[in-house]
């Protein structure tokens, strides 16, 4: 009896396991064709500052689960979400809007005249800001004075990083200061980045421009940064035909001991 209930606790605890491990993140390439396929034009959202600030904090549907892009560590809610707008010179933010992620060719560009792309220092900034990875001295998320000052800062660092004009000043900019303190290579944070490349400084994090239209999917369009977790095949996660050679194998444990047990009794 105690032979039964070890092999079928141990069945069951490998199926558990292997169940359990079968979920894993999107691919950016899944992500994107996730959220571009909700509706007709991709997700609806609402937009709205945050006081004193360069932020925009993103509201979809209710219901609708957008949490893979984050904030302070977690989304305020499966629906919300904070970012700041890419293009340089443009006009109010519409409040309502529809929203699809750009990525072509395996890069994330700005839908402009410029079309400039995102740089790996603007993806990695933006990544430690969504992540509450930024200490307070670098950005402030619950003094409202001093958040006012480094949103603006960090907003100009992230277009600059995109679309660099003049000279940048690497030691007179703090967040630009940061990176250097990471990588000293000027060069690196001004390249292109590619959301379906893993970049050690990222993580498993890929960040996208977001195309923001009107209601009908048309008109005028502002461009958002979107970050969400993806999977680049660094993790151990099994892929289902593995998982289901360990549910046959848990049931062939479970067999050879109930055969064992009928043998006996014979």
């Amino acid at each position: 009896m105690k032979k039964l209930q070890l092999s079928t606790l141990l069945a069951v605890a490998v199926t558990v396991i292997g169940t359990g491990m079968i979920r894993a993140e999107l691919t950016p390439n899944e992500i994107v064709n996730n959220f571009n396929n909700i509706g007709t034009y991709g997700l609806s959202f609402s937009s709205g500052g945050i006081s004193g600030t360069n932020e925009r904090l993103f509201t979809g549907p209710a219901g609708q689960d957008i949490s893979g892009a984050y904030f302070n560590g977690t989304s305020t809610a499966v629906n919300t979400f904070h970012s700041f707008c890419v293009e340089p010179n443009v006009g109010s933010v519409a409040s309502s809007g529809t929203a699809k992620l750009n990525f072509t060719g395996g890069n994330s560009t700005r839908i402009d005249s410029d079309g400039k792309a995102v740089s790996v220092g603007t993806a990695f900034l933006y990544t430690q800001f969504a992540t509450g990875a930024f200490t307070s001295s670098l950005y402030n998320y619950t003094n409202s004075s001093q958040r006012t000052s480094d949103s603006s800062l960090l907003l100009t660092t992230l277009r600059s990083l995109m679309s660099p004009q003049g000279t940048i000043n690497w030691t007179s900019n703090k967040f630009l200061a940061y990176l250097l303190t990471i990588n000293s290579d000027q060069s690196y944070w001004t390249g292109v980045y590619n959301p379906a490349q893993y970049y050690d400084e990222i993580g498993n994090y890929a960040v996208f421009v977001m195309n923001i239209h009107n209601t009908s999917g048309t008109g005028q369009y502002q461009d958002f940064l979107y970050i969400a977790k993806a999977d680049y095949g660094k993790g151990a996660v099994p892929e289902p035909a593995t998982v289901l050679l360990w549910s046959l194998g848990s049931l062939g444990v479970f067999g050879v001991s109930q055969y064992r047990k009928r043998n006996k009794k014979a």
